[in-house]
């Protein structure tokens, strides 16, 4: 067999494929057996049919299913003979095929990209102390009381303070039009009646939580400012301001007592709630000390490395973080019409993460092949058990589910990256 291959663009190979008459000989007379056994001619009985009209009768049929055979076999011992590293078979043509002559095609792939590692050892990474203090302690409780806090109508006189729940009547002007009109898109903050917001920073309009500070059921205050240049409405950036506010009820913020929180969080001592805290957050600073040492060294080694990559691969990765930026939208309430209107960002968003997540794996792959990093059936396993926690299931129904979507060279992949990484982490200059 013969294999002629030439690179046509970034990561794609198109070979042409020759085998000879000797080679396709075989698989030839294997499928004229199969149809002279079971071809049926009229006047003739079935397994007697002659040879030459079983060729010439069936001509089309023969020919294909031979092509067809060939084409499974040839193909794979091409990519093996070059030594070509596919990524997926993009297209197939020129095929023929003649018991005299053989068969020959041409095909289109797209390969893996070809890139000099940067040297991997010794990454400048910082190691910071995960270790947890009492004062984070305390605010992590602080955060849990306000968070099991109720709130009881204010009495009369009582000045909005700083988590109290207040009811207002709102509308918003710029330059004499009401908001809603010059940014049909910002409804939400252009006018409202008895509307319910927290008095907290970060909620609402904080021009407008700051100025109700110390108000009272009744009052009323026109607020002006200017809309920063990171306001998520384009049409609002820059732009002055004037809103008339009036506050209607004042509801008190209220935090638990002591024995309140404990019943509510199901734990028998505050002390025991402190140690459940402290484990809690010491497992939460670790693995958020260990991503950011992680993420220092997929910087550092995306921007010494760059290359092309397969585009059937990166189509399917893109489909892929799309799946999950639709699904994690629609569990934080977005609606169909949220998604549309952000569709460019929301493309583009995931055509970066889709490359960058397609640049990462290879780049660990490479360094996993250089350092003959390999994973073993029970690193496998103990991957398998992990995130059968994670899913709520037996390992075994894990495995099973895997296994029947043809994963499971996927997860071994994720295992070796993993392994990958902490060598890296070890390796890196503290």
């Amino acid at each position: 067999m013969k294999v002629d291959t030439q690179n046509i663009g970034p990561c794609k190979v198109k070979a042409i494929v020759k085998a000879e008459a000797d080679e396709t000989r075989p698989d030839y007379e294997d499928v004229m057996k199969s149809f002279m056994l079971h071809g049926r001619v009229p006047g003739f009985r079935q397994g007697k049919v002659p040879r030459e009209i079983i060729k010439r009768d069936f001509h089309k049929e023969i020919t294909e299913e031979v092509q067809g055979r060939l084409f499974r076999s040839l193909y794979r011992k091409a990519i093996e003979q070059e030594k070509i590293k596919m990524v997926s078979l993009r297209d197939v043509g020129d095929m023929l095929f003649s018991p005299e002559t053989g068969m020959t095609f041409s095909m289109t792939l797209d390969v893996q990209p070809e890139f000099e590692l940067p040297k991997y050892t010794k990454i400048p990474v910082t190691f910071e102390d995960s270790a947890v203090t009492e004062e984070q302690v305390d605010e992590h409780l602080d955060r849990l009381r306000k968070a099991f806090a109720k709130f009881e109508e204010a009495p009369v006189g009582h000045g909005v303070e700083a988590g109290d729940l207040v009811s207002i009547d709102f509308t918003g002007l710029i330059d004499g039009q009401p908001v809603k009109e010059v940014a049909p898109d910002a409804k939400a903050i252009s006018e409202g009646t008895d509307f319910w917001i927290q008095v907290e920073e970060d909620r609402f309009l904080p021009e407008i939580v700051q100025a109700i500070k110390g108000m009272k059921a009744g009052e009323a205050t026109e607020v002006k400012f200017k809309f920063d240049k990171e306001q998520p409405v384009v049409a609002l950036r820059g732009k002055k301001a004037v809103y008339n506010v009036t506050i209607k009820t004042v509801r008190m913020r209220v935090l638990p007592k002591d024995e309140d929180l404990l019943t509510q969080v199901k734990i028998e001592s505050m002390d025991k709630l402190r140690e459940q805290t402290r484990v809690n957050l010491t497992e939460s600073t670790q693995q958020a000390e260990k991503q950011r040492r992680e993420q220092t060294v997929v910087d550092f080694l995306l921007k010494k490395t760059d290359f092309e990559l397969p585009e059937s691969q990166v189509s399917d990765e893109i489909n892929t973080t799309l799946d999950r930026m639709m699904n994690e939208a629609h569990y934080r309430g977005l609606t169909r019409e949220d998604l549309e209107k952000n569709r460019e960002a929301i493309i583009e968003n995931a055509t970066a993460s889709a490359k960058r997540q397609l640049r990462v794996r290879y780049v660990l792959g490479r360094i996993a092949e250089k350092e003959q990093i390999s994973v073993t059936d029970d690193e496998v396993n103990q991957k398998i058990a992990e995130l059968s926690v994670d899913f709520r299931m037996k390992p075994e129904q894990l495995r099973a589910q895997i296994e029947k979507n043809e994963r499971m060279d996927t997860l071994r992949s994720q295992v070796r990256d993993e392994k990958t990484m902490r060598f890296l982490i070890n390796e890196a200059k503290r």
